[in-house]
C-alpha cells in the first residue's frame, strides 16, 4: 500500500508540493496507519515527516557563458533605424519625382520601390546610376 493519502496531507499541512515531502523510511507503518490530520501533524512535530528543501535554477551556466555584456561592447551600436528610415525617406521621394514627371513608368516604379525596400540603394545618386544603365528612363 503507498503512502499516497498520508503525502498528500503532508503536503497540505506543510503548505509545499508532494514532491518536496520526505518521510522516514523507517517509520513507514507508523506513517500508514496515520489517517487524520492530526495524527499526520505529530509525525511532522516528531520529524518522521519533514520537508525537502526548495530547489533552484541553476545560474552555472549563466555565469560560464561567454556572452558579451553592454558594458564590454567596443562600439556603439549607432542609430541604425534612424539612418535607415531618413534614407528610404529619401529614396522613395526620389522615385516619387522620377514617376511624376513621368521619366519612369508605373511598373518600373513598383520594381524600384520593392528594390529600395530591400536595401539595393545607397542613396537617391545610386538609383540614378542603376536607371541609366538598366535604361529605364521613358523617351520624351
Amino acid at each position: 500500500m503507498t503512502l499516497r493519502s498520508q503525502r498528500r496531507l503532508a503536503a497540505s499541512l506543510l503548505k509545499a508540493g508532494l514532491s518536496r515531502v520526505w518521510i522516514d523510511p523507517e517509520e513507514t507503518d507508523r506513517v500508514r496507519s496515520a489517517i487524520t490530520r492530526e495524527e499526520i501533524q505529530t509525525l511532522i512535530r516528531e520529524g518522521r515527516i519533514r520537508l525537502l528543501p526548495s530547489t533552484g535554477v541553476s545560474r552555472g551556466r549563466a555565469r560560464t557563458s561567454k556572452r558579451k555584456n553592454a558594458g564590454s561592447r567596443k562600439r556603439g551600436l549607432g542609430l541604425g533605424k534612424t539612418h535607415w528610415v531618413l534614407r528610404i525617406r529619401a529614396i522613395r521621394r526620389h522615385l516619387r519625382g522620377l514617376r511624376d514627371s513621368r521619366q519612369l513608368s508605373p511598373d518600373s516604379y513598383r520594381t524600384l520601390v520593392g528594390m529600395a525596400k530591400g536595401g539595393a540603394f545607397r542613396n537617391s545618386s545610386h538609383i540614378d546610376e542603376y536607371v541609366k544603365a538598366r535604361q529605364l528612363l521613358r523617351k520624351r
